[in-house]
């Protein structure tokens, strides 16, 4: 999952436009208050039965290293969870690697937020 986080995301007008927002206002004073992910967060998301969990860091695209769970906004992940508090739900598109010369096969993955945090913690 963190290795198809990496990828950036190609966007029409209206995801960049909503991208943007949700950085504007994850970067606001109140956003930190909130418990709003924003670029620096360190979160913890669920599966929805809890069974898997995920620890991530959300960078500058030039700082994403999904190997040392460090994924970019630009990422489908890291778009999806900027802006977000503590307790969301969101889905995140995710793919399947192609065997062959199959096609990639595209689902959707839920998860909730458990935790978003600005430094490591147990991370």
């Amino acid at each position: 999952m963190l290795h198809d986080a990496s990828l950036q995301l190609l966007m029409d007008d209206l995801q960049l436009a909503t991208l943007l927002d949700r950085l504007k206002l994850s970067s606001t004073p109140q956003a930190s208050l909130e418990r709003r992910v924003r670029v620096g967060s360190y979160v913890t998301i669920a599966s929805p039965d809890f069974k898997d969990t995920f620890d991530v860091q959300i960078v500058d695209p030039d700082q994403s290293n999904p190997v040392h769970s460090r994924i970019s906004y630009l990422s489908p992940l890291g778009s999806a969870l900027l802006g977000l508090r503590l307790g969301a739900e969101l889905t995140v598109p995710t793919s399947s690697k192609p065997r062959g010369n199959k096609p990639t096969a595209s689902t959707q993955q839920k998860w909730i937020i458990t935790d978003v945090r600005q430094h490591p913690g147990n991370f």
